[in-house]
């Protein structure tokens, strides 16, 4: 779950939130290019990428990483609904999760480099690069757990992960990326399957969830954004540090928004710390580390899976513990897009 990807990578909720080491929030999941080399602070983090393939067994421990970290975004998404549901309000729990996802970044950090021994890192740091980079992933979150406050869990992560059809728009337009008949069919089939997830065809256009949509598309945007740019500090900084200095700055710019607002609600609700935990644990934490591992060892095709697989997820999870369910058009309209992403994703990648 973008994100964190959220870290989710979401989605964007904050699919939303954190990166592998070839990408730089789960969320953006395969928009980052394979590093050449590893960073002194994440050796021993992580294999080294120039090193023999491994093993079919190592991949397949790969694979399975990669689908449990799915499964926990999407999980992480409908605790997310459930603790909307239960008055909680969205900025909160993205706060919430920033922060301590920052703590767990930052203890990883630290071990990596004891482990490693390697020293502090001293070169100067691109603060443009890294705060353009913590906002987007903070704009992208927010808008993530707006959407699914709006929106079905499953509808919402869909939205969220044409983030990569977003990549590619902007890079035709850029004039890095010529738009022929693969790219321009896969843009136009992600569309039409947006429309149908949000029922276009069949329902009035002022009963559709408009703000929901909104949220939703904008999640897509954030998270395209930060691919874009956790791609390049990803490369100058690594992946771990790279989303600690965003992270950190994610979580000075919610403190700052919090400040004049006194005491957030969620301070006093002991009865939703439990899910506020697991959503910034178990649904961006661990799910960070288990996609890098994994990634690691199955290659750029993890995003792919992660594509796929994530709004699957979520809607099963959601219609056994939410009730939400989707109905056929829906249903058929997120095909469309996983199909056409993932086309998309190949297209980019190859």
């Amino acid at each position: 779950m973008t994100a964190s990807a959220d870290l989710n990578p979401s989605s964007a909720d904050e699919r939303n939130a954190l990166p592998d080491e070839r990408e730089a929030h789960p969320d953006e999941r395969e928009a980052h290019p394979d590093e050449r080399e590893a960073h002194p602070d994440e050796r021993g983090a992580r294999p080294d990428h120039d090193e023999e393939a491994p093993d079919p067994g190592a991949r397949r421990l790969g694979l399975l990483a990669v689908c449990v970290a799915t499964a926990l975004w999407g999980f992480g998404g409908t605790v997310a609904s459930d603790l909307f549901d239960s008055g909680l309000r969205p900025a909160e729990l993205v706060a919430a999760r920033t922060l301590i996802s920052l703590a767990g970044l930052g203890l990883l950090l630290a071990l990596a480099r004891r482990r490693s021994g390697t020293p502090r890192r001293t070169e100067p740091i691109d603060w443009p690069l890294v705060v353009a980079f913590g906002l987007a992933i903070a704009v992208a979150n927010a808008c993530l757990f707006l959407a699914i406050s709006h929106l079905p869990v499953a509808v919402a992560m869909v939205l969220q992960n044409l983030a990569p059809a977003f990549v590619v728009g902007w890079l035709v337009v850029l004039g890095r990326c010529r738009l022929g008949i693969a790219i321009a069919l896969g843009l136009v089939v992600a569309l039409a399957g947006v429309a149908l997830v949000v029922e276009l065809p069949t329902t009035p256009l002022g009963e559709v969830n408009l703000l929901g949509v909104g949220f939703g598309i904008a999640t897509a945007v954030g998270v395209a954004a930060f691919s874009v740019l956790g791609s390049r500090a990803t490369r100058r900084y690594g992946a771990l540090r790279a989303n600690t200095y965003a992270f950190a700055v994610s979580s000075v710019a919610w403190l700052l928004y919090f400040a004049p607002q006194g005491v957030p609600e969620i301070v006093g609700r002991h009865d939703l710390l439990p899910g506020v935990l697991f959503v910034a644990i178990l649904g961006t934490l661990a799910p960070f580390v288990l996609f890098s591992w994994g990634t690691a060892r199955v290659g750029p095709h993890a995003g792919a899976v992660n594509i796929c697989l994530e709004p699957v997820f979520s809607a099963v999870l959601a219609w056994t513990w939410l009730g939400q369910s989707l109905n056929a058009v829906q249903i058929a309209g997120g095909l469309l897009v996983i199909g056409a992403v993932v086309h998309l994703q190949r297209l980019r990648v190859g």
